[in-house]
């Protein structure tokens, strides 16, 4: 059976339900934990300092050693695809260079290198502004996104259509996040900016096909965008997967698993949500 005809066998008026489901589940969520202020953030969107260590000896335990220290850490491990390759060290306050000192001499002494050991530093009020800046720059990209994608396409329905899958890619995919407790970082707030860029791509993809192209019928014309999309996405999901096994840096796996997330999610949005939408108005338009 081929591509094409899997897919004339669709029935869009029925699989709307799905994102449907995912997009008032995940307003939910995320609106219970902007009111709770439950969403989980990332040291350097709520301020800390974050110690990173690596080629420590495998019989100490650094959470414990911390803790003789009196401070209360949160421990993550940095992995590539060779293995484990170091671990994170995360406080909740500010340390002060003396602090700091004290901390690399207590690790110094316990065997490991002092160039092993890496400190980073995220203010409280350098912090909110950073997560106000990343906010304010995701609201200016969805308005512009439509200001855009309306000048593109000169009615009203296809524009809101892709900025409601754009929309429903980044609202899922921090509920997701919160779910399986994925922090909200500068690096993942970049992620979220890549996943606007890459659901309007797909999104501008299926709307051409569907809408300017002529010849075949309406399902003919989804086929030939859902070969190229899903193509795109597969590929994008390939290097991406890649990019976070092969990896040691804590900026672009955060970045990479926010991206994976997202282009799932996507897939969904774009080639159900919105082609059901554009389904509807491809009928409403012949009547």
């Amino acid at each position: 059976m081929e591509f094409q005809d899997i897919v004339m066998k669709i029935n869009l008026k029925k699989l709307i339900i799905i994102p449907v489901v995912m997009l008032i589940f995940s307003i939910l969520i995320v609106a219970n934990g902007i009111v709770n202020h439950s969403l989980p953030m990332g040291f350097d969107l709520k301020g800390g300092t974050l110690i990173t260590v690596y080629n420590a000896p495998s019989d100490i335990d650094l959470k414990e050693k911390m803790k003789e220290l009196g401070y209360d850490v949160k421990v993550g491990k940095i992995k590539s695809y060779s293995g484990e390759v170091g671990v994170t060290l995360e406080i909740p306050k500010f340390l002060s260079t003396k602090e700091k000192e004290e901390i690399t001499d207590y690790l110094n002494s316990l065997g490991i290198e002092r160039e092993n050991i890496m400190m980073k530093d995220a203010e409280p009020s350098i912090s909110e502004k950073l997560l106000k800046d990343g906010v304010k720059a995701m609201v200016f990209a969805f308005l512009f996104m439509g200001f855009v994608v309306f000048l593109r396409f000169k009615t009203v329905v296809p524009s809101f259509a892709v900025i409601l899958s754009a929309f429903s890619d980044i609202i899922t995919t921090v509920a997701v996040m919160c779910l399986l407790g994925i922090e909200l970082t500068a690096g993942s707030l970049v992620a979220l900016l890549l996943l606007i860029g890459y659901s309007v791509d797909t999104d501008i993809l299926l709307t051409t096909r569907l809408l300017v192209r002529r010849g075949g019928t309406f399902y003919e014309r989804l086929a030939s965008a859902m070969k190229t999309g899903l193509t795109m996405a597969s590929t994008t999901i390939c290097a991406v997967f890649i990019l976070y096994l092969a990896s040691s840096s804590i900026e672009l796996k955060q970045i990479s698993v926010v991206i994976l997330i997202g282009l799932v999610i996507d897939v969904i949005n774009t080639w159900i949500q919105n082609a059901r939408i554009l389904e509807w108005y491809v009928e409403r338009k012949k009547k």
